[in-house]
C-alpha cells in the first residue's frame, strides 16, 4: 500500500468508518437479478439501509450517493451508488425500480430483465409520446405518485407491494374506474362516445386505439362538417391527427387552443381574419373600424360561440342603423340594403365580399354630392358650413373625419 493509499484509509477510519464485523459483499451483490443481490437485500430490509443513517447496514457508511450518508467520507474504492443510478434523484429515481435509465415507466431495464417486456402493458402508450399525443401523460393521471421526500417511506402506498390505480379525475374523467381482476378501464379518457369505451391494459399492444374508438368522428350531436373548421389538431375527416399537442390534454381546444379570438380566426388577440373584405372593415380608409357585431353575433363571456361551419352573417348595430333592412346572400356573398353601403345615389349599393377597394371608394356608398335636398358642393372638406376639417385633401379623410364618417349619424361640422 502506498503512502497516499494508507493516508486515505486512515482518514476514512477516523472520519466515519462504521463499527461492524461485516465483510465485503458477496460477488453477486451488485447484480439486481439475483436473490443475493443488493436490490433483494434492500427490499427485505424495507429499504432501511438507504433511509436510516443509524442502521448497522446503512449504505452511506461506505458508498457515496446513498440517500443518507452517516459517514462524512466514503470508503476508499467503494463504488458510488450513482455509478449505475445516474438519473436525477440517483437511487431514489423512478428508474431504479421500474423503468430504465432515462425512462421512468415500465418495463424494467430489458438488458437485465428481458422478461419484463411482457408485463409492461400500455405504459409506453400512456407515458410516452404517441401519434395521438405530443408528450406522455404524467404518472399522476393513474397512480398516486410520491414526492422525492417520501419515495422510500414504508407504510406509504408506494412501498406496500401493490400497484394502486387512483385516477386523477380532472384528466381521466370523473367516472374513471379500474378493475384489477380484468385489468380493464371504464369511464376514462377512452369513454367519450366512441366505438371502444372500455379498454384492457393489454389492448394497446394487441389492438392499438384508432380514431373513432374514444369519441365518434364526429361525436354524437356534434357539428357534422369538416373537423378543421374548429380543430387544428385533426385532418378534415377526423381520421388522423396533425397536431397532437392539442389532443388528450384534459380539455376540448378550439383553433390553436389559446382561448383568444385569434385561435380560430385572426391572430392572437385580434379577431380579424385576412380573408375577403375583413381588412377593409378592420381598418377602413374613410371611417373608424367597423365593430364585429355589425355583421356577426359576437359571444360574450359565458355564452356559446356559434357552432361549426363558416361564419354566419347576422346584421346588427351599424349595418341596420336608421332602420336599414340589411340582408346577405351567402351564395353570391353580396350585401344589400345596409346602412354602410346603400346610401342615397350610391354607385355600388350591393357590394360583394370580394369586390375589393372599389366598394368603398368615394361615390360607391352615396353620390358626391348626395341627391337633393343636399347642397350641390362637391368639395366636401372645403364647405365651411357642413364638413370642414373632415378631409385633408381631395378624398383623403382626416382622423376626425374618419371618426365622424359612417357612424350611424349624418354630422354637420366637426
Amino acid at each position: 500500500m502506498t503512502d497516499d493509499e494508507l493516508a486515505t484509509l486512515r482518514r476514512w477510519l477516523s472520519e466515519g468508518a462504521p463499527s461492524t464485523n461485516g465483510g465485503v459483499h458477496p460477488s453477486t451483490f451488485a447484480d439486481p437479478r439475483t436473490i443475493r443481490g443488493h436490490a433483494q437485500f434492500l427490499r427485505n430490509q424495507w429499504y432501511r439501509p438507504m433511509t436510516d443513517p443509524n442502521d448497522a447496514d446503512a449504505c452511506g457508511h461506505c458508498h457515496a450517493g446513498a440517500p443518507v450518508n452517516p459517514a462524512t467520507f466514503p470508503a476508499p474504492g467503494a463504488t458510488p451508488c450513482t455509478t449505475c443510478h445516474g438519473d436525477e434523484g440517483g437511487v431514489t429515481a423512478c428508474t431504479t425500480c421500474h423503468g430504465a435509465p432515462g425512462r421512468s415507466y415500465p418495463p424494467r431495464d430489458l438488458c437485465f430483465f428481458p422478461e419484463a417486456a411482457a408485463a409492461a402493458g400500455a405504459h409506453a402508450r400512456h407515458a410516452g409520446a404517441t401519434g395521438s399525443r405530443a408528450e406522455g401523460l404524467p404518472c399522476t393521471v393513474c397512480h398516486p405518485t410520491p414526492t422525492r421526500d417520501n419515495v422510500l417511506l414504508s407504510g406509504t402506498a408506494h412501498l406496500d407491494t401493490h400497484v394502486e390505480v387512483f385516477f386523477d379525475y380532472a384528466r381521466a374523467g370523473n367516472q374513471a374506474q379500474f378493475d384489477a381482476t380484468t385489468k380493464r378501464c371504464t369511464g376514462t379518457c377512452h369513454a367519450r362516445g366512441g366505438a371502444r369505451p372500455d379498454v384492457a391494459w393489454t389492448d394497446p399492444l394487441q389492438n392499438p386505439a384508432q380514431c373513432n374508438d374514444c369519441h365518434g368522428a364526429p361525436p354524437a350531436n356534434h357539428y357534422a362538417g369538416a373537423c378543421t373548421s374548429c380543430h387544428r389538431e385533426a385532418n378534415a375527416t377526423g381520421t388522423a391527427l396533425t397536431n397532437p399537442v392539442l389532443h388528450v390534454n384534459g380539455r376540448v381546444d378550439l383553433g390553436d387552443g389559446s382561448g383568444q379570438c385569434g385561435a380560430c380566426h385572426g391572430a392572437g388577440e385580434s379577431p380579424w381574419p385576412s380573408s375577403g373584405a375583413h381588412a377593409a372593415h378592420a381598418n377602413p380608409s374613410a371611417a373608424r373600424p367597423v365593430p364585429c357585431e355589425s355583421c356577426h353575433s359576437v359571444p360574450s363571456a359565458g355564452q356559446k360561440h356559434p357552432i361549426g361551419g363558416g361564419a354566419r352573417v347576422t346584421f346588427g348595430g351599424l349595418a341596420i342603423a336608421g332602420g336599414s333592412r340589411a340582408t346577405f346572400d351567402p351564395t353570391t356573398k353580396t350585401c344589400s340594403q345596409t346602412y354602410c353601403h346603400t346610401g342615397r345615389g350610391a354607385n355600388a349599393p350591393d357590394p360583394k365580399w370580394t369586390d375589393g377597394p372599389s366598394s368603398a371608394a368615394c361615390g360607391a356608398c352615396h353620390s358626391i354630392p348626395p341627391p337633393a335636398p343636399h347642397a350641390t358642393e362637391t368639395n366636401c372638406g372645403a364647405n365651411t358650413l357642413c364638413h370642414q376639417g373632415s378631409l385633408s385633401s381631395g378624398t383623403t379623410f382626416t382622423a376626425l373625419g374618419k371618426a365622424a364618417h359612417v357612424d350611424g349619424t349624418v354630422t354637420r361640422g366637426l
